[in-house]
Protein backbone atom coordinates (compact mmCIF):
# COMPACT_ATOMS: atom_id res chain seq x y z
CA UNK A 1 0.00 0.00 0.00
CA UNK A 2 1.19 3.55 -0.45
CA UNK A 3 3.04 4.88 2.20
CA UNK A 4 3.93 8.69 3.48
CA UNK A 5 6.85 9.89 5.03
CA UNK A 6 8.12 13.78 5.86
CA UNK A 7 7.69 16.75 8.85
CA UNK A 8 4.09 16.57 8.94
CA UNK A 9 0.99 17.99 7.08
CA UNK A 10 1.77 19.61 4.14
CA UNK A 11 2.43 23.13 4.40
CA UNK A 12 2.14 25.82 1.47
CA UNK A 13 5.60 25.37 0.77
CA UNK A 14 6.59 22.10 0.82
CA UNK A 15 5.94 20.53 -2.71
CA UNK A 16 4.40 17.12 -2.54
CA UNK A 17 6.34 14.35 -4.29
CA UNK A 18 5.37 10.66 -5.39
CA UNK A 19 8.03 8.07 -5.47
CA UNK A 20 7.58 5.30 -8.11
CA UNK A 21 9.49 1.87 -7.68
CA UNK A 22 8.66 -1.74 -7.74
CA UNK A 23 12.79 -2.27 -6.04
CA UNK A 24 11.92 -1.58 -2.21
CA UNK A 25 15.32 -0.66 -1.54
CA UNK A 26 15.24 1.68 -4.45
CA UNK A 27 12.26 3.48 -3.33
CA UNK A 28 13.44 4.12 -0.08
CA UNK A 29 17.22 5.40 -1.73
CA UNK A 30 14.87 8.26 -3.73
CA UNK A 31 13.29 8.96 0.01
CA UNK A 32 15.99 9.58 2.06
CA UNK A 33 17.57 11.51 -0.27
CA UNK A 34 14.00 13.60 -0.89
CA UNK A 35 13.75 14.05 2.55
CA UNK A 36 16.33 16.46 2.71
CA UNK A 37 14.50 18.75 0.99
CA UNK A 38 11.65 18.55 3.27
CA UNK A 39 9.16 17.51 0.69
CA UNK A 40 6.10 15.91 1.44
CA UNK A 41 6.59 12.60 -0.01
CA UNK A 42 4.16 9.86 -0.78
CA UNK A 43 5.56 5.97 -2.09
CA UNK A 44 4.02 3.48 -4.54
CA UNK A 45 5.26 0.15 -5.77
CA UNK A 46 3.59 0.32 -8.90
CA UNK A 47 2.05 2.21 -11.14
CA UNK A 48 -0.91 1.31 -10.64
CA UNK A 49 -0.65 2.05 -7.14
CA UNK A 50 0.50 5.70 -8.43
CA UNK A 51 -2.50 6.11 -10.64
CA UNK A 52 -4.81 4.97 -7.51
CA UNK A 53 -3.18 7.86 -5.67
CA UNK A 54 -4.01 11.11 -8.23
CA UNK A 55 -7.86 10.09 -8.13
CA UNK A 56 -8.13 12.54 -5.26
CA UNK A 57 -4.64 14.11 -4.93
CA UNK A 58 -2.55 16.10 -7.05
CA UNK A 59 1.99 15.73 -6.82
CA UNK A 60 3.77 18.69 -7.88
CA UNK A 61 6.83 15.89 -8.84
CA UNK A 62 6.92 12.53 -9.59
CA UNK A 63 10.40 10.07 -9.79
CA UNK A 64 9.36 7.06 -11.07
CA UNK A 65 11.29 3.79 -12.29
CA UNK A 66 10.64 2.84 -16.13
CA UNK A 67 10.37 -1.07 -15.98
CA UNK A 68 7.50 -1.92 -13.41
CA UNK A 69 4.63 -4.47 -13.93
CA UNK A 70 1.62 -4.04 -15.05
CA UNK A 71 1.71 -0.12 -15.86
CA UNK A 72 5.67 1.36 -16.67
CA UNK A 73 7.46 4.31 -15.86
CA UNK A 74 6.57 5.57 -19.48
CA UNK A 75 2.99 4.39 -19.49
CA UNK A 76 2.63 6.49 -16.37
CA UNK A 77 4.28 9.62 -17.60
CA UNK A 78 2.18 9.88 -21.04
CA UNK A 79 -0.66 9.40 -18.48
CA UNK A 80 0.17 12.83 -16.57
CA UNK A 81 1.03 14.37 -20.04
CA UNK A 82 -2.19 13.44 -21.51
CA UNK A 83 -4.29 14.66 -18.07
CA UNK A 84 -5.10 18.48 -17.84
CA UNK A 85 -4.72 18.07 -14.21
CA UNK A 86 -1.41 16.79 -13.89
CA UNK A 87 0.15 17.47 -17.34
CA UNK A 88 2.45 20.39 -15.92
CA UNK A 89 3.86 17.89 -12.98
CA UNK A 90 7.44 17.81 -12.86
CA UNK A 91 8.55 14.13 -13.98
CA UNK A 92 11.92 12.14 -13.62
CA UNK A 93 12.28 8.90 -15.41
CA UNK A 94 14.99 6.30 -13.41
CA UNK A 95 16.49 3.45 -15.19
CA UNK A 96 18.77 0.59 -14.87
CA UNK A 97 18.52 -0.21 -18.30
CA UNK A 98 21.46 -0.79 -20.63
CA UNK A 99 19.39 -1.82 -23.56
CA UNK A 100 19.32 0.90 -26.30
CA UNK A 101 15.64 0.41 -26.90
CA UNK A 102 14.44 1.09 -23.25
CA UNK A 103 16.48 4.11 -22.94
CA UNK A 104 15.52 5.11 -26.13
CA UNK A 105 11.56 5.11 -24.96
CA UNK A 106 12.82 6.56 -21.64
CA UNK A 107 14.29 9.87 -23.70
CA UNK A 108 10.86 9.86 -25.46
CA UNK A 109 8.15 9.72 -22.90
CA UNK A 110 7.65 13.08 -22.08
CA UNK A 111 9.27 13.23 -19.00
CA UNK A 112 11.29 16.58 -18.14
CA UNK A 113 14.54 14.66 -16.77
CA UNK A 114 15.58 10.98 -17.54
CA UNK A 115 18.13 9.89 -15.48
CA UNK A 116 20.32 6.69 -15.57
CA UNK A 117 20.07 5.22 -11.78
CA UNK A 118 24.19 4.56 -11.46
CA UNK A 119 24.08 8.32 -11.80
CA UNK A 120 21.03 9.25 -9.02
CA UNK A 121 23.72 9.43 -5.92
CA UNK A 122 25.86 12.34 -8.02
CA UNK A 123 22.76 13.95 -10.05
CA UNK A 124 19.56 13.09 -8.54
CA UNK A 125 19.29 16.12 -6.18
CA UNK A 126 21.01 19.02 -8.06
CA UNK A 127 18.69 17.89 -11.44
CA UNK A 128 15.65 18.57 -8.71
CA UNK A 129 16.16 21.59 -7.34
CA UNK A 130 17.39 22.85 -10.87
CA UNK A 131 13.63 21.41 -11.84
CA UNK A 132 11.22 22.81 -8.85
CA UNK A 133 12.84 26.33 -9.29
CA UNK A 134 10.23 28.55 -9.85
CA UNK A 135 7.23 26.24 -9.55
CA UNK A 136 4.53 26.81 -6.44
CA UNK A 137 3.18 24.03 -4.36
CA UNK A 138 -0.24 22.86 -6.07
CA UNK A 139 -3.49 22.09 -4.06
CA UNK A 140 -3.35 18.67 -2.37
CA UNK A 141 -6.79 17.74 -3.95
CA UNK A 142 -8.16 17.50 -7.46
CA UNK A 143 -11.29 17.28 -8.61
CA UNK A 144 -12.59 13.68 -8.78
CA UNK A 145 -11.22 11.23 -11.44
CA UNK A 146 -13.06 8.44 -12.92
CA UNK A 147 -11.96 5.22 -14.38
CA UNK A 148 -9.38 2.54 -13.26
CA UNK A 149 -5.35 2.98 -13.80
CA UNK A 150 -5.81 0.09 -16.79
CA UNK A 151 -8.35 2.03 -18.42
CA UNK A 152 -6.79 5.72 -18.27
CA UNK A 153 -3.68 3.73 -19.62
CA UNK A 154 -5.26 2.40 -22.11
CA UNK A 155 -7.28 5.61 -22.87
CA UNK A 156 -3.78 7.41 -23.58
CA UNK A 157 -3.19 4.69 -25.88
CA UNK A 158 -6.17 4.87 -27.62
CA UNK A 159 -5.17 8.66 -28.05
CA UNK A 160 -1.55 8.04 -28.76
CA UNK A 161 -2.50 5.57 -31.15
CA UNK A 162 -4.63 7.77 -32.74
CA UNK A 163 -1.83 10.53 -32.83
CA UNK A 164 0.47 8.64 -34.84
CA UNK A 165 -2.38 7.12 -37.60
CA UNK A 166 -2.92 10.43 -38.24
CA UNK A 167 0.53 12.05 -38.39
CA UNK A 168 0.90 8.72 -40.53
CA UNK A 169 -1.55 10.09 -43.00
CA UNK A 170 -0.39 13.25 -43.32
CA UNK A 171 3.44 11.80 -44.41
CA UNK A 172 1.84 9.94 -46.88
CA UNK A 173 0.59 13.39 -48.42
CA UNK A 174 4.23 13.86 -49.68
CA UNK A 175 3.23 11.95 -52.43
CA UNK A 176 0.99 14.91 -53.83
CA UNK A 177 3.82 17.56 -53.16
CA UNK A 178 3.83 18.09 -56.71
CA UNK A 179 0.62 19.58 -57.46
CA UNK A 180 -0.66 22.18 -54.65
CA UNK A 181 -4.25 21.87 -55.45
CA UNK A 182 -4.48 18.14 -55.18
CA UNK A 183 -2.39 18.40 -52.37
CA UNK A 184 -4.42 20.77 -50.55
CA UNK A 185 -7.84 18.31 -51.36
CA UNK A 186 -6.38 15.96 -49.98
CA UNK A 187 -5.25 17.67 -46.57
CA UNK A 188 -8.49 18.81 -46.23
CA UNK A 189 -10.23 15.55 -47.31
CA UNK A 190 -8.10 14.06 -44.25
CA UNK A 191 -9.13 16.70 -41.95
CA UNK A 192 -12.36 16.11 -42.65
CA UNK A 193 -12.72 12.56 -41.76
CA UNK A 194 -11.67 13.37 -37.87
CA UNK A 195 -12.73 16.95 -37.80
CA UNK A 196 -16.64 17.66 -37.64
CA UNK A 197 -16.89 21.00 -38.63
CA UNK A 198 -19.07 22.32 -41.49
CA UNK A 199 -15.95 24.89 -42.60
CA UNK A 200 -12.12 23.33 -43.21
CA UNK A 201 -9.38 26.37 -44.54
CA UNK A 202 -6.18 25.34 -46.07
CA UNK A 203 -3.79 28.15 -46.62
CA UNK A 204 -0.55 28.05 -48.37
CA UNK A 205 2.27 30.49 -48.31
CA UNK A 206 5.40 30.24 -50.15
CA UNK A 207 6.28 30.11 -54.01
CA UNK A 208 2.72 28.86 -55.08
CA UNK A 209 0.73 31.09 -52.49
CA UNK A 210 -0.69 32.57 -51.31
CA UNK A 211 -3.46 30.49 -52.20
CA UNK A 212 -6.38 29.14 -49.82
CA UNK A 213 -8.42 25.65 -50.26
CA UNK A 214 -11.45 25.35 -48.68
CA UNK A 215 -13.66 22.30 -48.05
CA UNK A 216 -17.42 23.57 -46.97
CA UNK A 217 -19.35 21.24 -45.84
CA UNK A 218 -22.34 23.95 -44.57
CA UNK A 219 -24.22 25.94 -46.62
CA UNK A 220 -22.68 27.66 -49.37
CA UNK A 221 -23.39 30.62 -51.93
CA UNK A 222 -23.75 29.45 -55.74
CA UNK A 223 -22.36 31.93 -58.27
CA UNK A 224 -21.45 34.25 -55.46
CA UNK A 225 -17.88 33.05 -54.24
CA UNK A 226 -17.17 36.36 -52.44
CA UNK A 227 -19.90 36.03 -50.08
CA UNK A 228 -18.63 32.71 -48.70
CA UNK A 229 -15.12 33.92 -48.92
CA UNK A 230 -16.46 36.96 -46.41
CA UNK A 231 -17.42 35.00 -43.68
CA UNK A 232 -14.27 33.04 -43.47
CA UNK A 233 -12.18 36.09 -43.35
CA UNK A 234 -9.75 35.51 -46.81
CA UNK A 235 -9.78 38.22 -48.63
CA UNK A 236 -11.66 39.51 -51.57
CA UNK A 237 -8.81 39.64 -53.68
CA UNK A 238 -8.08 36.07 -53.60
CA UNK A 239 -10.97 34.63 -55.36
CA UNK A 240 -8.93 33.38 -57.98
CA UNK A 241 -6.58 32.41 -55.86
CA UNK A 242 -8.96 29.69 -53.63
CA UNK A 243 -10.25 26.09 -54.70
CA UNK A 244 -13.59 25.42 -52.90
CA UNK A 245 -14.76 21.84 -53.02
CA UNK A 246 -18.20 22.07 -51.58
CA UNK A 247 -19.83 18.50 -49.37
CA UNK A 248 -23.11 19.18 -48.40
CA UNK A 249 -24.16 18.11 -45.21
CA UNK A 250 -27.27 18.26 -43.63
CA UNK A 251 -25.56 18.42 -40.28
CA UNK A 252 -24.50 21.72 -40.73
CA UNK A 253 -27.49 23.51 -42.28
CA UNK A 254 -29.32 24.21 -46.17
CA UNK A 255 -29.24 27.02 -48.09
CA UNK A 256 -26.60 29.37 -49.42
CA UNK A 257 -26.09 31.87 -46.34
CA UNK A 258 -22.51 31.29 -44.21
CA UNK A 259 -22.06 31.43 -41.38
CA UNK A 260 -18.81 30.92 -40.34
CA UNK A 261 -18.66 31.30 -36.61
CA UNK A 262 -16.06 31.17 -34.40
CA UNK A 263 -12.29 29.83 -35.86
CA UNK A 264 -9.22 27.95 -34.59
CA UNK A 265 -6.33 28.83 -36.19
CA UNK A 266 -3.64 26.43 -36.33
CA UNK A 267 -0.61 27.70 -37.69
CA UNK A 268 2.34 25.37 -39.86
CA UNK A 269 5.64 25.80 -39.45
CA UNK A 270 8.36 24.26 -39.31
CA UNK A 271 10.83 25.52 -36.76
CA UNK A 272 10.32 29.86 -37.11
CA UNK A 273 8.99 29.79 -40.39
CA UNK A 274 5.46 29.98 -40.86
CA UNK A 275 4.07 28.70 -43.62
CA UNK A 276 0.43 28.65 -43.12
CA UNK A 277 -2.82 28.04 -41.69
CA UNK A 278 -5.12 25.22 -41.35
CA UNK A 279 -8.58 26.73 -39.82
CA UNK A 280 -11.70 25.22 -38.67
CA UNK A 281 -14.98 27.29 -38.53
CA UNK A 282 -17.84 26.01 -36.19
CA UNK A 283 -20.20 27.80 -37.64
CA UNK A 284 -23.72 28.08 -35.58
CA UNK A 285 -21.55 26.46 -32.98
CA UNK A 286 -18.28 26.70 -31.90
CA UNK A 287 -15.84 23.63 -32.77
CA UNK A 288 -15.64 21.09 -29.85
CA UNK A 289 -12.14 20.66 -28.32
CA UNK A 290 -11.35 17.11 -29.90
CA UNK A 291 -11.90 18.91 -33.58
CA UNK A 292 -9.58 22.01 -32.17
CA UNK A 293 -6.86 19.01 -30.58
CA UNK A 294 -6.95 17.06 -34.06
CA UNK A 295 -6.67 20.27 -36.13
CA UNK A 296 -3.07 21.11 -34.49
CA UNK A 297 -2.19 17.76 -34.83
CA UNK A 298 -2.42 18.13 -37.89
CA UNK A 299 -1.24 21.37 -38.85
CA UNK A 300 1.90 20.32 -36.70
CA UNK A 301 2.34 17.20 -38.58
CA UNK A 302 1.95 19.36 -42.14
CA UNK A 303 5.05 21.08 -41.17
CA UNK A 304 7.44 19.10 -42.63
CA UNK A 305 5.55 17.74 -45.98
CA UNK A 306 4.88 21.39 -46.61
CA UNK A 307 7.82 22.18 -46.72
CA UNK A 308 8.87 19.74 -49.24
CA UNK A 309 6.10 21.12 -51.27
CA UNK A 310 7.68 24.56 -51.12
CA UNK A 311 11.04 23.15 -52.39
CA UNK A 312 9.12 21.60 -55.39
CA UNK A 313 7.44 24.96 -56.43
CA UNK A 314 10.92 26.44 -55.85
CA UNK A 315 12.25 24.11 -58.12
CA UNK A 316 9.76 24.06 -60.81
CA UNK A 317 10.01 28.34 -60.46
CA UNK A 318 13.71 28.02 -61.40
CA UNK A 319 13.25 26.37 -64.62
CA UNK A 320 10.05 28.78 -65.40
CA UNK A 321 11.28 31.98 -64.51
CA UNK A 322 13.66 34.53 -65.09
CA UNK A 323 16.24 34.76 -62.32
CA UNK A 324 16.57 38.29 -62.52
CA UNK A 325 12.98 39.72 -63.02
CA UNK A 326 10.73 36.86 -60.96
CA UNK A 327 9.06 36.95 -64.43
CA UNK A 328 8.24 33.93 -66.72
CA UNK A 329 11.29 33.29 -68.62
CA UNK A 330 10.81 32.86 -72.42
CA UNK A 331 10.63 29.09 -72.66
CA UNK A 332 8.01 29.20 -70.57
CA UNK A 333 6.12 32.22 -72.15
CA UNK A 334 6.27 30.39 -75.08
CA UNK A 335 4.29 27.26 -74.20
CA UNK A 336 2.03 29.61 -72.29
CA UNK A 337 1.57 31.41 -75.67
CA UNK A 338 0.69 28.02 -77.34
CA UNK A 339 -2.00 27.03 -74.52
CA UNK A 340 -3.72 30.53 -74.58
CA UNK A 341 -4.09 30.35 -78.50
CA UNK A 342 -5.74 26.72 -78.37
CA UNK A 343 -8.07 28.01 -75.66
CA UNK A 344 -8.88 31.23 -77.38
CA UNK A 345 -9.77 29.26 -80.28
CA UNK A 346 -11.73 26.96 -78.44
CA UNK A 347 -13.57 29.19 -76.46
CA UNK A 348 -13.60 31.56 -79.77
CA UNK A 349 -12.35 34.41 -77.57
CA UNK A 350 -10.25 37.26 -78.44
CA UNK A 351 -6.48 37.03 -77.33
CA UNK A 352 -3.79 39.86 -78.10
CA UNK A 353 0.05 39.98 -77.56
CA UNK A 354 2.15 43.45 -76.78
CA UNK A 355 6.32 42.96 -76.97
CA UNK A 356 7.48 45.80 -75.14
CA UNK A 357 11.30 47.14 -75.26
CA UNK A 358 12.94 49.61 -72.95
CA UNK A 359 14.15 52.33 -75.08
CA UNK A 360 17.61 53.76 -74.96
CA UNK A 361 18.59 50.40 -72.77
CA UNK A 362 21.97 50.34 -74.09
CA UNK A 363 23.31 54.08 -72.98
CA UNK A 364 21.69 53.54 -69.91
CA UNK A 365 24.44 50.92 -69.08
CA UNK A 366 27.02 52.53 -70.77
CA UNK A 367 26.23 55.89 -68.42
CA UNK A 368 24.95 54.53 -65.25
CA UNK A 369 26.12 50.78 -65.45
CA UNK A 370 24.87 46.94 -65.20
CA UNK A 371 23.82 47.76 -61.95
CA UNK A 372 21.40 50.41 -62.65
CA UNK A 373 20.37 48.54 -65.72
CA UNK A 374 19.13 45.45 -63.97
CA UNK A 375 17.21 47.53 -61.33
CA UNK A 376 15.65 49.53 -64.30
CA UNK A 377 14.33 45.83 -65.46
CA UNK A 378 13.34 45.09 -62.51
CA UNK A 379 10.91 47.89 -62.13
CA UNK A 380 9.82 47.29 -65.09
CA UNK A 381 9.51 44.12 -64.50
CA UNK A 382 7.11 44.73 -61.39
CA UNK A 383 4.74 47.98 -62.95
CA UNK A 384 4.12 45.30 -65.70
CA UNK A 385 3.22 42.39 -63.15
CA UNK A 386 0.91 45.40 -61.02
CA UNK A 387 -1.05 46.63 -63.60
CA UNK A 388 -2.00 43.99 -66.53
CA UNK A 389 -5.09 41.76 -65.29
CA UNK A 390 -5.04 39.25 -63.10
CA UNK A 391 -5.38 36.26 -65.66
CA UNK A 392 -3.08 38.20 -68.36
CA UNK A 393 1.02 36.80 -68.58
CA UNK A 394 3.92 38.78 -68.39
CA UNK A 395 7.72 37.30 -69.48
CA UNK A 396 10.71 38.39 -70.12
CA UNK A 397 11.33 37.59 -73.60
CA UNK A 398 15.08 38.05 -74.04
CA UNK A 399 17.79 41.11 -73.01
CA UNK A 400 15.48 44.70 -72.76
CA UNK A 401 12.10 42.95 -74.25
CA UNK A 402 8.68 41.90 -71.96
CA UNK A 403 6.33 40.02 -73.70
CA UNK A 404 2.70 40.49 -71.86
CA UNK A 405 -0.13 38.10 -73.29
CA UNK A 406 -4.04 39.55 -72.79
CA UNK A 407 -6.14 36.93 -72.87
CA UNK A 408 -9.80 37.15 -73.88
CA UNK A 409 -9.87 40.80 -74.65
CA UNK A 410 -10.12 42.62 -78.23
CA UNK A 411 -7.89 44.93 -80.05
CA UNK A 412 -8.94 48.34 -79.60
CA UNK A 413 -9.35 47.12 -75.68
CA UNK A 414 -6.12 45.72 -76.02
CA UNK A 415 -4.59 48.89 -77.07
CA UNK A 416 -6.12 51.36 -74.50
CA UNK A 417 -4.56 48.88 -71.77
CA UNK A 418 -1.26 49.19 -73.48
CA UNK A 419 -1.42 52.79 -73.97
CA UNK A 420 -1.90 53.17 -70.50
CA UNK A 421 0.81 50.56 -69.43
CA UNK A 422 3.30 52.71 -71.34
CA UNK A 423 1.87 55.89 -69.90
CA UNK A 424 2.44 54.37 -66.13
CA UNK A 425 6.00 53.11 -67.03
CA UNK A 426 6.83 56.73 -68.82
CA UNK A 427 5.91 58.05 -65.02
CA UNK A 428 7.47 55.68 -62.82
CA UNK A 429 9.58 56.75 -60.10
CA UNK A 430 13.64 57.12 -60.60
CA UNK A 431 15.70 54.07 -60.07
CA UNK A 432 18.12 54.32 -57.59
CA UNK A 433 21.53 55.45 -59.65
CA UNK A 434 19.74 55.21 -63.00
CA UNK A 435 18.43 58.04 -65.33
CA UNK A 436 15.42 60.49 -64.90
CA UNK A 437 12.94 58.74 -67.09
CA UNK A 438 12.18 55.23 -68.35
CA UNK A 439 9.87 54.81 -71.16
CA UNK A 440 9.15 51.29 -73.24
CA UNK A 441 7.89 51.02 -77.31
CA UNK A 442 5.57 48.67 -77.55
CA UNK A 443 4.65 46.60 -80.55
CA UNK A 444 0.77 45.26 -79.84
CA UNK A 445 -0.29 42.57 -82.47
CA UNK A 446 -3.43 40.39 -82.69
CA UNK A 447 -4.79 36.30 -83.02
CA UNK A 448 -6.33 36.22 -86.43
CA UNK A 449 -7.49 32.98 -88.37
CA UNK A 450 -4.45 30.80 -89.24
CA UNK A 451 -2.15 32.62 -87.33
CA UNK A 452 0.31 30.49 -85.17
CA UNK A 453 2.18 31.39 -82.44
CA UNK A 454 5.36 31.91 -84.15
CA UNK A 455 3.61 34.43 -86.83
CA UNK A 456 1.66 36.65 -83.89
CA UNK A 457 4.94 37.17 -82.26
CA UNK A 458 6.93 37.96 -85.49
CA UNK A 459 3.30 40.69 -86.33
CA UNK A 460 4.23 42.38 -82.57
CA UNK A 461 8.01 42.50 -83.28
CA UNK A 462 7.55 44.31 -86.31
CA UNK A 463 4.72 46.79 -84.58
CA UNK A 464 7.71 46.84 -82.33
CA UNK A 465 10.20 48.12 -84.40
CA UNK A 466 8.11 50.64 -86.68
CA UNK A 467 7.17 52.23 -82.97
CA UNK A 468 10.95 52.87 -82.75
CA UNK A 469 11.52 54.16 -85.96
CA UNK A 470 9.06 56.23 -84.98
CA UNK A 471 10.10 57.93 -81.91
CA UNK A 472 10.12 55.69 -79.30
CA UNK A 473 8.10 56.03 -76.16
CA UNK A 474 5.02 54.63 -78.00
CA UNK A 475 2.51 52.02 -79.32
CA UNK A 476 2.16 50.36 -83.20
CA UNK A 477 -0.50 48.13 -83.42
CA UNK A 478 0.54 44.87 -86.39
CA UNK A 479 -1.46 45.47 -89.70
CA UNK A 480 -2.68 48.83 -88.77
CA UNK A 481 -0.88 50.16 -92.15
CA UNK A 482 -2.67 47.93 -93.90
CA UNK A 483 -5.88 48.54 -92.71
CA UNK A 484 -5.74 52.63 -93.05
CA UNK A 485 -4.46 51.96 -96.60
CA UNK A 486 -7.33 49.79 -97.12
CA UNK A 487 -10.11 52.32 -95.84
CA UNK A 488 -8.44 54.73 -98.25
CA UNK A 489 -8.47 53.02 -101.26
CA UNK A 490 -12.52 52.00 -100.54
CA UNK A 491 -13.31 55.55 -99.90
CA UNK A 492 -11.20 56.38 -102.88
CA UNK A 493 -13.67 53.80 -104.83
CA UNK A 494 -16.68 55.28 -102.81
CA UNK A 495 -16.10 58.54 -104.46
CA UNK A 496 -15.58 57.17 -108.14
Amino acid sequence: MPSNSGQGSKTPETFRVLVVDDSTSIRRRVVQKLETMNFHIAEASSGEEALELTLDQTFDLVVSDIEMGAITGVQLCRVFRRDPGMADVAFVLLTAAKDAKTRFWGRNAGADVYLAKEEMDEKLLPIIEKLMEGRVPRDSTRPQVTGTPLERVSAVLDDHLFDVVVASEVRNLMDHVHDRIEFAERVLELAAEVIGCPYLVLQLLGPGGPTYSIRARGPWPEGDPTAGLAALAIPERSVSATHTTVEADPRFGEGQSVVGGKAHVCEIRVRDETLGTLQIFGGAHDCAELDIQSAKLIASALGIVVKSLFLVEETQLLALTDSLTGLYNRRHAAKRLEEEIARSQRNGTGLCVAMCDVDHFKAINDEFGHSAGDRVLQQIAKSLTEYVRRNDIVARWGGEEFLVIFSEIKLTAARIVAERLRGRLANTPKVEGGPEQITVSVGLAMLGQGITAEMLIEQADQALYRAKARGRNRVEVAGEERRKASTVMRKQAEGN
